[in-house]
């Protein structure tokens, strides 16, 4: 009965949240350079002044990244299986891999120019990162048996926190309300499922998500709010 009124108890609206800023599907393109041509999927920066370019020669001999400013290709690098992208306003690039068709897992880069600042593996399927605007802040999602959202602070190479999400697939990823918050959803053009602040505190979450958390996680939510 307690926990029934916990969960009915609807929450706050989501703090900056912009369902405009829902991050668009990858283009696809063909770019010839050098005289290749490479089949690619893009992406843009917020600003649009920066593309990133994944993707494979004609002939699929290699893969390639490229970092594209304004139209000009400022720079590329030989990567294997690229999947998914972002890249930032200041040409920061995050570049999620795959693993072999026999193998189940996934990679994450974070690069500019010829500087990587972060490399992470996972076991588990890669979906597509998010990255904040001034490139400082990265966040990938993992797939089903072990859905996981993981932020990390990209200039210190460290992780910040790594949110689970019970029973569902983290599918969109989008830094919200002046880049303060990392919102989840759980379908492509949904409502946000859970916003995780740059602190990695959950910051809100969605009447699915607080069903997801445990009991005590309701009493000290509850807690919170009589006392504030």
């Amino acid at each position: 009965m307690i926990r029934n009124r916990l969960l009915r108890r609807d929450p706050a609206e989501p703090p900056g949240f912009n369902r405009a800023a829902i991050p668009d599907e990858p283009s696809n393109r063909a770019l010839s350079i050098d005289g290749n041509t490479f089949y690619c999927r893009t992406v843009a920066s917020p600003d649009g002044e920066w593309i990133l370019a994944f993707g494979r020669r004609g002939d699929r001999a290699t893969s390639q990244a490229f970092r594209i400013q304004n139209g000009t290709v400022v720079d590329r690098r030989a990567v294997s299986r690229p999947t998914h992208g972002a890249i930032a306003a200041d040409g920061t690039a995050a570049l999620v891999s795959g693993t072999g068709p026999s193998d189940v897992g996934g990679s994450l880069e974070v690069f500019d120019g010829e500087t990587t600042y972060l490399t992470r593996q996972f076991d588990a399927t890669t979906g597509p990162p998010a990255i904040r605007a001034d490139g400082s802040l990265v966040a990938v999602s993992t797939r089903p048996p072990a859905s996981t959202v993981t932020l990390f602070d990209v200039r210190a190479d460290r992780a910040v926190t790594a949110q689970t999400v019970p029973r569902r697939t983290p599918r969109v990823l989008g830094f919200h309300g002046d880049d303060e918050y990392l919102y989840v959803g759980i379908r492509s053009n949904s409502d946000p499922y859970v916003a995780i602040d740059d602190d990695g505190a959950v910051a809100w979450g969605s009447d699915r998500f607080r069903a997801s958390q445990p009991l005590r996680a309701h009493l000290e939510s509850l807690a919170g709010t009589l006392r504030s």
